[in-house]
């Protein structure tokens, strides 16, 4: 069955049931390998030992993962709300 605009009755509509994820920029600066490489390179700036900043980078790296995980978890009304659509003709949010 093909979904219809209830204000222009359009057929053009597409479907807005993908969850955005706030966390996309924060994946992509802070990788496990970006953080452990940022601890050895602050490491050898204060002449410290290498492996130390590569074990605390590697640790906040997993916690940041764990954290982000917990978090990311849509809670269950999200689940059950109607599908969302956007008329790709008049531009307007609705939900059937």
């Amino acid at each position: 069955m093909q979904t219809i605009c209830p204000y222009c009755h359009s057929s053009r509509v597409t479907s807005n049931t993908d969850i955005d994820s706030p966390f996309t920029i924060f994946e992509q600066l802070f990788t496990p390998t970006a953080l452990s490489s940022l601890g050895v390179s602050i490491c050898r700036y204060y002449k410290i030992n290498s492996a130390i900043g590569v074990v605390v980078g590697t640790a906040l790296a997993s916690a940041i993962s764990l954290a982000k995980d917990k978090l990311q978890q849509p809670p269950l009304l999200i689940l059950v709300s109607k599908p969302r659509y956007t008329c790709n003709t008049c531009s307007k949010n609705f939900t059937i």
